[in-house]
């Protein structure tokens, strides 16, 4: 059965982007831009695994719209936290793989709304003031 999640990727180092972190000047924010913007459960997923510390030269990291930005020494990159999000980004792809899988599985899930439930929200629609 296919997923309706596609896995998400660092697909560049967006080096116009960094700066120096406000702090502490001896680190900078790095950007990596990813291939799409996450999902929230996607989110959530890696913002936990960030939070465990794996080795002495951990750097905290975060999302910010379609980027993981990680406040670091560039030359720790290679070293250390490229791989690092990696497997923070591979965690959250599984855990939205097994989420949508879980769904896709479960008889109680619909994948489309009734005609009747179309029509309310049409109804709604026509009365909601966003100003």
């Amino acid at each position: 059965m296919e997923s309706e999640f596609s896995d998400i990727k660092i697909v560049s180092l967006e080096e116009e982007m960094t700066v120096e972190s406000p702090s502490n000047p001896a680190l900078r924010y790095v950007y990596f831009r990813l291939s799409q913007t996450p999902i929230p459960l996607w989110k959530s997923t890696f913002e936990k695994s960030r939070k465990i510390s794996r080795h002495p030269h951990w750097r905290r990291a975060w999302l910010d719209r379609k980027y993981i930005v990680i406040e670091c020494l560039p030359d720790e990159i290679e070293k250390y936290h490229l791989n690092d999000l990696k497997q923070d980004i591979a965690q959250a792809n599984r855990a939205c793989h097994d989420y949508f899988q879980s769904r896709a599985s479960s008889p109680s899930h619909k994948t489309a709304i009734t005609p009747e439930e179309r029509d309310q929200l049409r109804d709604l629609k026509g009365r909601l003031n966003f100003d």
